[in-house]
C-alpha cells in the first residue's frame, strides 16, 4: 500500500481500483478465474522450486 493510499484509508477515502475490486469479486465467474489463476501459479511455483531443489541436490553428489 502507497503512502497516499494510507493517507486516503485513513481519511475514510477509498481508491477507485480498491472500489473496482470489489465489484470484481462479487462476480462469482471472476472469483472462480482469479482462484483458478492463482493455484496454477502456486503450483507451477511448487513444481519449479521442486526441480531446482532436486538438481542442487544431484549436482552435490
Amino acid at each position: 500500500m502507497t503512502s497516499s493510499t494510507n493517507i486516503a484509508v485513513s481519511e475514510g477515502k477509498i481508491s477507485s481500483r480498491v472500489m473496482e475490486m470489489r465489484e470484481k469479486i462479487k462476480n462469482p465467474r471472476y472469483l472462480d478465474f482469479a482462484i483458478q489463476r492463482i493455484a496454477v501459479v502456486l503450483s507451477r511455483r511448487i513444481v519449479e522450486d521442486a526441480e531446482q531443489h532436486f538438481l542442487r541436490r544431484s549436482n552435490e553428489t
